[in-house]
């Protein structure tokens, strides 16, 4: 019966741990930045260039704006690029909340 208190005590404190998400996050406000490419290559190659350059823009904001952590797009959420532009290039807009795993 002594036994069983302390026991039973370990067992509730392993399933809160349990309980807890894997990646619990802080996410900040919205960071919006833009990229472009008007290199001379297919339209598709101009997108994903574009494309490209508006997240690693994104990536530079978030870390100026909010620390070293939130820099990853792969962790951001809300993610959003919109693009567009012409035959000369390509523009694209990049924005997300910014998010670092606790």
């Amino acid at each position: 019966m002594r036994l069983a208190l302390p026991l039973a005590a370990l067992g509730l404190g392993f399933a809160l741990v349990a309980a807890a998400p894997a990646h619990a996050k802080t996410c900040k406000d919205v960071v919006t930045a833009k990229g472009t490419s008007r290199a001379q290559v297919s339209d598709a190659s101009r997108v994903r260039r574009a494309r490209e350059n508006a997240i690693a823009n994104w990536s530079r904001r978030a870390r100026d704006t909010y620390g070293w952590a939130y820099r990853f797009w792969s962790r951001a959420e809300a993610k959003q690029v919109e693009c567009g532009g012409g035959a000369s290039g390509k523009r694209c807009t990049a924005s997300a909340r910014p998010c670092r795993i606790l």
